[in-house]
Protein backbone atom coordinates (compact mmCIF):
# COMPACT_ATOMS: atom_id res chain seq x y z
CA UNK A 1 0.00 0.00 0.00
CA UNK A 2 1.13 3.70 -1.26
CA UNK A 3 0.30 6.81 0.18
CA UNK A 4 -1.86 7.51 -2.56
CA UNK A 5 -3.98 4.54 -1.83
CA UNK A 6 -3.98 4.52 2.05
CA UNK A 7 -5.52 7.81 3.65
CA UNK A 8 -4.44 6.66 6.82
CA UNK A 9 -0.63 6.38 5.46
CA UNK A 10 -0.96 9.90 3.69
CA UNK A 11 -2.52 11.32 7.15
CA UNK A 12 -0.54 10.11 9.04
CA UNK A 13 3.10 10.62 7.44
CA UNK A 14 2.36 14.22 7.11
CA UNK A 15 1.42 14.46 10.71
CA UNK A 16 4.64 13.00 11.89
CA UNK A 17 6.25 15.30 9.54
CA UNK A 18 4.68 18.26 11.14
CA UNK A 19 5.26 17.15 14.81
CA UNK A 20 8.91 16.36 13.64
CA UNK A 21 9.07 20.44 12.31
CA UNK A 22 7.24 21.76 16.02
CA UNK A 23 9.62 19.80 18.23
CA UNK A 24 12.69 21.98 17.43
CA UNK A 25 10.70 25.65 17.18
CA UNK A 26 9.06 24.88 20.26
CA UNK A 27 12.85 24.71 21.84
CA UNK A 28 13.77 26.92 19.93
CA UNK A 29 11.35 29.74 19.82
CA UNK A 30 9.65 29.36 23.23
CA UNK A 31 12.08 27.48 25.88
CA UNK A 32 15.37 28.96 24.51
CA UNK A 33 14.00 32.41 23.83
CA UNK A 34 12.19 32.63 27.74
CA UNK A 35 15.35 30.98 28.92
CA UNK A 36 17.49 33.87 27.52
CA UNK A 37 14.46 36.74 28.93
CA UNK A 38 14.41 35.37 32.08
CA UNK A 39 18.38 35.81 32.37
CA UNK A 40 17.73 39.75 31.30
CA UNK A 41 17.56 39.81 27.43
CA UNK A 42 15.86 42.31 26.05
CA UNK A 43 12.91 42.73 23.92
CA UNK A 44 15.01 43.53 21.14
CA UNK A 45 17.50 40.88 21.09
CA UNK A 46 14.68 38.18 21.96
CA UNK A 47 12.98 39.57 18.72
CA UNK A 48 15.80 39.52 16.57
CA UNK A 49 17.12 35.93 18.18
CA UNK A 50 12.85 34.52 16.90
CA UNK A 51 13.54 36.83 13.63
CA UNK A 52 17.10 35.39 12.70
CA UNK A 53 15.39 31.91 13.01
CA UNK A 54 12.44 32.23 11.41
CA UNK A 55 14.57 33.82 8.53
CA UNK A 56 14.88 30.66 6.38
CA UNK A 57 11.29 30.33 5.97
CA UNK A 58 11.35 34.01 4.24
CA UNK A 59 13.10 32.30 1.14
CA UNK A 60 11.78 29.46 1.86
CA UNK A 61 10.12 30.10 -2.43
CA UNK A 62 14.11 28.85 -3.56
CA UNK A 63 13.13 24.85 -2.73
CA UNK A 64 10.24 25.07 -4.57
CA UNK A 65 11.43 25.23 -8.01
CA UNK A 66 14.22 22.84 -7.15
CA UNK A 67 11.58 20.36 -5.76
CA UNK A 68 9.32 21.05 -8.56
CA UNK A 69 12.14 20.32 -11.19
CA UNK A 70 14.61 17.79 -10.14
CA UNK A 71 13.30 14.71 -8.98
CA UNK A 72 14.74 10.93 -8.19
CA UNK A 73 13.23 8.85 -10.73
CA UNK A 74 11.86 5.93 -8.90
CA UNK A 75 11.95 7.14 -5.32
CA UNK A 76 8.69 9.27 -5.67
CA UNK A 77 8.51 13.03 -6.50
CA UNK A 78 9.29 14.39 -3.14
CA UNK A 79 10.38 11.47 -0.77
CA UNK A 80 13.94 11.35 -0.90
CA UNK A 81 13.90 15.70 -0.44
CA UNK A 82 11.88 14.88 3.10
CA UNK A 83 14.40 12.26 4.49
CA UNK A 84 17.75 14.37 3.55
CA UNK A 85 16.15 17.02 5.22
CA UNK A 86 14.79 15.36 8.24
CA UNK A 87 18.29 13.76 8.58
CA UNK A 88 19.67 17.32 8.57
CA UNK A 89 17.36 18.65 10.82
CA UNK A 90 19.01 15.96 13.31
CA UNK A 91 22.36 16.99 12.62
CA UNK A 92 22.50 20.50 12.78
CA UNK A 93 20.56 21.00 16.40
CA UNK A 94 23.60 19.40 17.90
CA UNK A 95 25.15 22.74 17.40
CA UNK A 96 24.05 24.09 20.26
CA UNK A 97 26.06 22.48 22.11
CA UNK A 98 28.65 25.50 20.90
CA UNK A 99 26.41 27.47 22.57
CA UNK A 100 26.27 25.65 26.02
CA UNK A 101 29.49 26.93 27.90
CA UNK A 102 27.88 30.47 27.57
CA UNK A 103 24.86 29.65 28.45
CA UNK A 104 25.19 28.32 32.59
CA UNK A 105 27.95 28.18 35.02
CA UNK A 106 31.08 30.71 35.23
CA UNK A 107 31.54 31.69 31.96
CA UNK A 108 27.37 32.89 31.87
CA UNK A 109 27.48 35.14 29.11
CA UNK A 110 23.71 36.14 27.59
CA UNK A 111 24.56 38.19 24.61
CA UNK A 112 27.31 36.10 23.41
CA UNK A 113 24.97 32.81 23.98
CA UNK A 114 22.32 34.59 21.53
CA UNK A 115 24.64 35.45 19.00
CA UNK A 116 25.76 31.78 18.50
CA UNK A 117 22.06 30.73 18.77
CA UNK A 118 20.97 32.95 15.87
CA UNK A 119 23.87 31.00 13.69
CA UNK A 120 22.41 27.83 15.15
CA UNK A 121 19.02 28.73 14.67
CA UNK A 122 19.20 29.46 11.32
CA UNK A 123 21.27 26.87 9.70
CA UNK A 124 18.69 24.44 11.50
CA UNK A 125 16.09 26.15 10.00
CA UNK A 126 17.28 25.95 6.34
CA UNK A 127 16.76 22.46 6.49
CA UNK A 128 13.46 22.54 8.52
CA UNK A 129 11.92 24.49 5.58
CA UNK A 130 13.09 22.27 2.94
CA UNK A 131 11.34 19.34 4.95
CA UNK A 132 8.17 21.85 5.48
CA UNK A 133 8.21 23.16 1.68
CA UNK A 134 8.36 19.05 0.48
CA UNK A 135 5.89 18.07 2.64
CA UNK A 136 3.46 20.66 1.85
CA UNK A 137 4.52 19.75 -1.88
CA UNK A 138 3.46 16.46 -1.16
CA UNK A 139 0.09 17.10 0.66
CA UNK A 140 -0.56 19.10 -2.62
CA UNK A 141 -0.10 16.29 -4.64
CA UNK A 142 -2.22 13.38 -2.94
CA UNK A 143 -4.22 15.22 -1.05
CA UNK A 144 -7.94 15.31 -2.48
CA UNK A 145 -10.11 18.26 -2.56
CA UNK A 146 -12.27 16.64 0.30
CA UNK A 147 -9.30 16.12 2.30
CA UNK A 148 -7.79 19.18 2.32
CA UNK A 149 -9.36 21.48 5.05
CA UNK A 150 -9.66 18.45 7.90
CA UNK A 151 -6.33 17.40 7.09
CA UNK A 152 -4.29 20.32 6.92
CA UNK A 153 -6.15 20.98 10.34
CA UNK A 154 -4.74 17.21 11.34
CA UNK A 155 -1.27 18.50 10.04
CA UNK A 156 -1.01 22.43 11.91
CA UNK A 157 -2.48 20.44 15.06
CA UNK A 158 0.81 18.02 15.07
CA UNK A 159 3.06 20.99 14.42
CA UNK A 160 1.44 22.64 17.75
CA UNK A 161 1.66 19.52 19.77
CA UNK A 162 5.27 19.21 18.60
CA UNK A 163 5.64 22.69 19.33
CA UNK A 164 4.05 22.03 22.47
CA UNK A 165 6.38 19.32 23.49
CA UNK A 166 9.22 21.52 22.49
CA UNK A 167 8.61 24.18 25.05
CA UNK A 168 6.72 22.92 28.03
CA UNK A 169 8.18 19.25 27.71
CA UNK A 170 11.64 20.01 26.96
CA UNK A 171 11.42 22.93 29.60
CA UNK A 172 10.99 20.25 32.01
CA UNK A 173 14.12 18.38 30.42
CA UNK A 174 16.21 20.95 30.26
CA UNK A 175 15.70 21.52 34.08
CA UNK A 176 16.26 18.18 34.96
CA UNK A 177 18.98 17.12 32.32
CA UNK A 178 20.36 20.63 30.79
CA UNK A 179 20.55 21.88 27.79
CA UNK A 180 22.40 18.99 26.48
CA UNK A 181 19.71 16.05 27.36
CA UNK A 182 17.42 18.46 26.05
CA UNK A 183 18.99 18.66 22.30
CA UNK A 184 20.18 15.05 22.73
CA UNK A 185 15.83 13.92 23.37
CA UNK A 186 15.27 16.34 20.08
CA UNK A 187 17.94 14.52 17.87
CA UNK A 188 16.13 10.93 19.05
CA UNK A 189 12.64 11.87 18.06
CA UNK A 190 13.83 13.92 14.76
CA UNK A 191 15.57 10.58 13.22
CA UNK A 192 13.17 8.44 14.25
CA UNK A 193 10.21 10.20 12.67
CA UNK A 194 12.38 10.39 9.73
CA UNK A 195 12.01 6.19 8.83
CA UNK A 196 7.98 7.06 8.25
CA UNK A 197 9.07 8.60 4.77
CA UNK A 198 12.14 6.19 4.84
CA UNK A 199 9.73 2.92 5.21
CA UNK A 200 7.04 4.46 3.22
CA UNK A 201 6.22 4.83 -0.88
CA UNK A 202 4.92 7.49 -2.48
CA UNK A 203 2.44 5.88 -4.95
CA UNK A 204 2.49 1.91 -6.49
CA UNK A 205 5.76 0.77 -7.93
CA UNK A 206 7.91 3.41 -6.67
CA UNK A 207 11.34 2.12 -4.95
CA UNK A 208 11.82 2.33 -1.38
CA UNK A 209 15.59 1.13 -1.16
CA UNK A 210 18.27 1.42 -3.83
CA UNK A 211 18.02 -2.46 -4.58
CA UNK A 212 14.57 -2.14 -5.35
CA UNK A 213 12.95 -2.53 -8.46
CA UNK A 214 10.94 0.20 -9.92
CA UNK A 215 7.49 -0.77 -11.66
CA UNK A 216 5.93 2.53 -13.05
CA UNK A 217 2.23 2.20 -12.87
CA UNK A 218 1.22 3.80 -16.21
CA UNK A 219 -2.87 4.12 -14.90
CA UNK A 220 -2.15 6.26 -11.60
CA UNK A 221 -3.01 9.23 -11.88
CA UNK A 222 -1.32 11.93 -9.88
CA UNK A 223 1.16 14.43 -9.95
CA UNK A 224 3.79 13.81 -12.88
CA UNK A 225 7.23 12.79 -11.79
CA UNK A 226 9.32 14.15 -14.86
CA UNK A 227 11.36 17.47 -14.74
CA UNK A 228 10.20 20.72 -15.66
CA UNK A 229 12.07 23.70 -16.91
CA UNK A 230 12.30 26.19 -14.64
CA UNK A 231 11.24 29.73 -17.12
CA UNK A 232 7.89 27.07 -17.25
CA UNK A 233 7.06 26.79 -13.09
CA UNK A 234 7.47 31.11 -13.25
CA UNK A 235 5.38 31.59 -16.00
CA UNK A 236 2.77 29.57 -13.86
CA UNK A 237 3.47 31.52 -11.21
CA UNK A 238 2.83 35.16 -12.92
CA UNK A 239 -0.12 33.86 -14.20
CA UNK A 240 -1.54 32.17 -10.81
CA UNK A 241 -0.64 35.45 -9.10
CA UNK A 242 -2.17 38.07 -12.02
CA UNK A 243 -5.79 37.56 -10.55
CA UNK A 244 -7.46 40.32 -7.69
CA UNK A 245 -8.31 37.47 -6.10
CA UNK A 246 -5.05 35.75 -5.19
CA UNK A 247 -2.98 39.34 -5.40
CA UNK A 248 -5.57 40.00 -2.57
CA UNK A 249 -4.92 37.17 -0.46
CA UNK A 250 -1.10 37.72 -1.50
CA UNK A 251 -1.31 40.70 0.86
CA UNK A 252 -3.95 39.45 3.32
CA UNK A 253 -1.06 36.46 4.03
CA UNK A 254 1.54 38.95 4.67
CA UNK A 255 -0.23 41.19 6.84
CA UNK A 256 -1.91 38.68 9.00
CA UNK A 257 1.35 37.80 11.17
CA UNK A 258 2.77 41.00 11.90
CA UNK A 259 0.67 41.13 15.15
CA UNK A 260 1.81 38.24 16.16
CA UNK A 261 5.18 38.51 15.31
CA UNK A 262 5.21 41.79 17.76
CA UNK A 263 2.85 40.39 20.63
CA UNK A 264 3.99 37.63 20.93
CA UNK A 265 7.80 38.46 21.42
CA UNK A 266 6.51 41.16 23.81
CA UNK A 267 4.56 39.00 25.57
CA UNK A 268 7.84 36.77 26.84
CA UNK A 269 8.98 40.06 28.15
CA UNK A 270 5.85 41.17 30.45
CA UNK A 271 6.09 36.99 31.60
CA UNK A 272 9.89 37.13 32.12
CA UNK A 273 10.52 40.51 33.58
CA UNK A 274 7.52 42.14 34.27
CA UNK A 275 5.14 40.09 36.57
CA UNK A 276 8.04 37.56 37.68
CA UNK A 277 7.45 34.33 36.16
CA UNK A 278 10.55 32.42 35.90
CA UNK A 279 11.30 31.10 31.77
CA UNK A 280 10.59 26.98 32.90
CA UNK A 281 6.93 28.31 34.06
CA UNK A 282 6.56 31.06 31.01
CA UNK A 283 7.63 27.79 28.51
CA UNK A 284 5.04 25.85 30.50
CA UNK A 285 2.67 27.98 29.91
CA UNK A 286 3.12 28.86 26.06
CA UNK A 287 4.00 25.77 25.21
CA UNK A 288 0.67 23.68 26.83
CA UNK A 289 -0.99 26.32 25.40
CA UNK A 290 -0.24 24.28 22.13
CA UNK A 291 -2.40 21.20 23.54
CA UNK A 292 -5.91 23.70 22.95
CA UNK A 293 -5.02 25.64 20.21
CA UNK A 294 -4.18 22.48 18.50
CA UNK A 295 -7.72 20.50 19.53
CA UNK A 296 -8.93 24.24 18.13
CA UNK A 297 -6.73 23.69 14.58
CA UNK A 298 -8.54 20.22 13.72
CA UNK A 299 -11.70 21.70 14.82
CA UNK A 300 -11.43 24.95 12.81
CA UNK A 301 -10.41 22.86 9.73
CA UNK A 302 -13.57 20.87 10.05
CA UNK A 303 -15.44 23.80 10.49
CA UNK A 304 -13.88 25.72 7.67
CA UNK A 305 -14.83 23.03 4.98
CA UNK A 306 -18.76 23.01 6.50
CA UNK A 307 -19.05 26.17 7.04
CA UNK A 308 -16.95 28.40 4.89
CA UNK A 309 -12.71 29.12 5.69
CA UNK A 310 -13.13 33.12 5.10
CA UNK A 311 -16.11 32.94 7.75
CA UNK A 312 -13.81 31.17 10.28
CA UNK A 313 -11.17 33.27 9.25
CA UNK A 314 -12.54 36.68 10.43
CA UNK A 315 -13.80 34.59 13.89
CA UNK A 316 -10.06 33.40 14.16
CA UNK A 317 -7.88 36.50 13.15
CA UNK A 318 -10.74 39.21 14.23
CA UNK A 319 -11.14 37.30 17.87
CA UNK A 320 -7.04 37.63 18.45
CA UNK A 321 -6.96 41.41 17.41
CA UNK A 322 -9.65 42.06 20.01
CA UNK A 323 -8.98 39.38 22.67
CA UNK A 324 -5.73 41.63 22.06
CA UNK A 325 -7.21 45.14 22.80
CA UNK A 326 -9.10 43.74 25.81
CA UNK A 327 -5.88 42.51 27.61
CA UNK A 328 -4.11 45.80 27.09
CA UNK A 329 -7.45 47.30 28.54
CA UNK A 330 -6.54 45.13 31.31
CA UNK A 331 -2.88 45.89 32.32
CA UNK A 332 -4.01 47.65 36.05
CA UNK A 333 -4.82 43.72 36.86
CA UNK A 334 -2.15 41.80 35.34
CA UNK A 335 -0.67 40.78 38.59
CA UNK A 336 -3.63 40.06 40.41
CA UNK A 337 -4.43 36.65 41.82
CA UNK A 338 -8.05 34.73 41.50
CA UNK A 339 -8.69 32.63 44.56
CA UNK A 340 -9.58 28.73 43.03
CA UNK A 341 -9.74 25.51 44.74
CA UNK A 342 -7.86 24.29 41.83
CA UNK A 343 -4.10 25.52 42.69
CA UNK A 344 -2.25 24.17 45.67
CA UNK A 345 -1.52 27.71 47.44
CA UNK A 346 -5.95 28.50 47.23
CA UNK A 347 -4.65 31.38 44.16
CA UNK A 348 -4.68 31.69 40.31
CA UNK A 349 -1.80 34.09 39.96
CA UNK A 350 -1.88 36.43 37.01
CA UNK A 351 -4.82 34.38 35.49
CA UNK A 352 -5.05 37.46 33.14
CA UNK A 353 -1.86 37.37 31.44
CA UNK A 354 -2.37 33.06 31.83
CA UNK A 355 -5.75 33.61 30.18
CA UNK A 356 -4.28 35.24 27.06
CA UNK A 357 -1.08 33.50 26.75
CA UNK A 358 -3.45 30.40 25.94
CA UNK A 359 -6.71 32.61 24.89
CA UNK A 360 -4.88 34.02 21.42
CA UNK A 361 -3.57 30.58 20.16
CA UNK A 362 -6.99 28.75 20.38
CA UNK A 363 -7.77 31.95 17.85
CA UNK A 364 -4.82 31.95 15.94
CA UNK A 365 -5.02 28.46 15.22
CA UNK A 366 -8.65 29.07 13.73
CA UNK A 367 -7.04 31.32 11.07
CA UNK A 368 -4.30 29.76 10.78
CA UNK A 369 -5.60 26.41 9.17
CA UNK A 370 -8.20 28.20 7.12
CA UNK A 371 -5.66 30.48 5.25
CA UNK A 372 -3.84 27.58 4.66
CA UNK A 373 -6.42 25.26 3.32
CA UNK A 374 -7.51 28.42 1.17
CA UNK A 375 -3.89 28.93 0.11
CA UNK A 376 -3.89 25.20 -1.39
CA UNK A 377 -7.26 25.70 -2.91
CA UNK A 378 -6.06 29.02 -4.81
CA UNK A 379 -2.73 27.59 -5.64
CA UNK A 380 -4.40 26.49 -8.95
CA UNK A 381 -1.83 26.60 -12.22
CA UNK A 382 0.31 23.00 -12.94
CA UNK A 383 2.89 24.49 -10.58
CA UNK A 384 0.80 24.60 -7.30
CA UNK A 385 3.63 23.58 -4.95
CA UNK A 386 5.01 26.80 -6.31
CA UNK A 387 2.01 28.99 -5.54
CA UNK A 388 1.26 27.24 -2.14
CA UNK A 389 4.89 28.12 -0.86
CA UNK A 390 4.77 31.46 -2.33
CA UNK A 391 1.31 32.66 0.40
CA UNK A 392 3.27 29.89 3.12
CA UNK A 393 6.52 32.11 2.69
CA UNK A 394 4.34 35.68 2.62
CA UNK A 395 3.06 34.49 6.00
CA UNK A 396 6.46 33.99 7.53
CA UNK A 397 8.00 37.05 5.78
CA UNK A 398 5.17 38.75 8.20
CA UNK A 399 5.78 36.44 11.20
CA UNK A 400 9.81 37.60 10.47
CA UNK A 401 8.92 41.54 10.28
CA UNK A 402 6.64 41.12 13.74
CA UNK A 403 9.55 39.77 15.66
CA UNK A 404 11.93 42.34 14.51
CA UNK A 405 9.71 45.28 14.65
CA UNK A 406 8.99 44.26 18.31
CA UNK A 407 11.39 46.49 20.15
CA UNK A 408 10.67 49.42 17.95
CA UNK A 409 6.90 49.30 18.63
CA UNK A 410 7.37 48.45 22.47
CA UNK A 411 9.17 51.60 22.65
CA UNK A 412 6.69 53.96 20.11
CA UNK A 413 3.69 52.65 21.90
CA UNK A 414 4.80 51.07 25.15
CA UNK A 415 4.23 47.24 26.22
CA UNK A 416 1.06 47.71 27.28
CA UNK A 417 -0.75 49.65 24.13
CA UNK A 418 1.36 47.77 21.25
CA UNK A 419 -1.05 44.97 22.14
CA UNK A 420 -3.90 47.76 21.09
CA UNK A 421 -1.92 48.46 17.92
CA UNK A 422 -1.44 45.33 16.89
CA UNK A 423 -5.44 44.17 18.11
CA UNK A 424 -6.34 47.11 15.28
CA UNK A 425 -3.84 45.83 12.88
CA UNK A 426 -5.58 42.76 12.98
CA UNK A 427 -8.78 43.40 12.73
CA UNK A 428 -8.17 46.03 9.75
CA UNK A 429 -6.42 43.48 7.12
CA UNK A 430 -9.67 41.40 6.97
CA UNK A 431 -11.00 44.00 4.89
CA UNK A 432 -8.73 41.91 2.22
CA UNK A 433 -10.92 39.13 2.49
CA UNK A 434 -14.03 41.17 0.42
CA UNK A 435 -11.88 40.73 -2.51
CA UNK A 436 -11.16 36.86 -2.48
CA UNK A 437 -13.43 34.93 -4.44
CA UNK A 438 -12.54 31.12 -4.94
CA UNK A 439 -15.26 31.22 -7.96
CA UNK A 440 -13.10 33.24 -9.70
CA UNK A 441 -9.83 31.05 -9.71
CA UNK A 442 -12.64 28.24 -10.97
CA UNK A 443 -13.85 30.49 -13.55
CA UNK A 444 -10.48 30.54 -15.07
CA UNK A 445 -9.41 27.81 -14.88
CA UNK A 446 -12.97 26.27 -16.77
CA UNK A 447 -11.71 29.26 -19.43
CA UNK A 448 -8.25 27.83 -19.82
CA UNK A 449 -9.47 24.89 -20.22
CA UNK A 450 -12.00 25.76 -23.05
CA UNK A 451 -9.53 27.54 -24.60
CA UNK A 452 -7.03 24.84 -24.55
CA UNK A 453 -9.88 22.73 -26.49
CA UNK A 454 -10.47 25.27 -28.93
CA UNK A 455 -6.34 25.51 -29.76
CA UNK A 456 -6.24 21.88 -29.91
CA UNK A 457 -9.64 21.46 -32.46
CA UNK A 458 -7.97 24.04 -34.69
CA UNK A 459 -4.76 22.40 -34.74
CA UNK A 460 -5.95 19.30 -35.49
CA UNK A 461 -8.25 19.92 -38.18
Amino acid sequence: MALADSRTQRVFTLCALYFAQGVPWGFMTITMANYLSGMGLSTERVGALTAFALLPWTFKIIWAPVIDSLQFKGFGRRRPWIVLAQLLMAITLIGIYFAVPHMEGEDLDVERSADLLLWVFFIHNVFVVLQDVVSDALAVDILTDSEQGAVNGAMWASKLLGTSAGAAVLASVMNQYGIQGAVAAQVVILLLIMLVPLLLVERKGDKRFPWDLYQPNEQMTGAPTGHRNVVSIVHDVIRGFSMRTTMAFFLLVLLSLIGWGVMETILKTICNQKIGWSSTHTSHVMGYAGIPEAISAVICGFLGDRFGRKKMMVFGMGGYGLVSILFAMSSDYWGYSYPTDWAADGYWDNHIVWSYAVGYKILLAAFVVNYLAESMALSWTQSSATMFTIFMTLSNVGHVVGNLIAGKVEALFGDVHAFTAMGILNIAILGLLVYVRREDVLERIEKEAAEGLEQAIEVSG
